[in-house]
């Protein structure tokens, strides 16, 4: 019971991507509010950005910073 409720947690571990479960109720604010406290702790103060690249790496916070850090200087 707690492996499924980290493994849906942490994005099912990049498995099933076709089919969400029970998370596409929860707003992303809701859904990632510890990642995204996470986030502006480490100085990332764009909640929307934060919340787009938590959406694509599902929630992991360290590929989200890496994308963030990667996006920063592209545009």
């Amino acid at each position: 019971m707690g492996l499924e409720m980290l493994s849906s947690m942490f994005g099912g571990l990049g498995t099933g991507s076709l089919s969400v479960p029970n998370r596409s109720n929860e707003p992303p604010e809701q859904l990632y509010a510890t990642q995204l406290s996470q986030l502006q702790e480490m100085g990332f103060f764009d909640t929307q950005e934060n919340i787009r690249a938590l959406i694509a790496t599902s929630g992991n916070v360290h590929a989200a910073v890496e994308r963030l850090l990667g996006n920063s200087g592209g545009q």
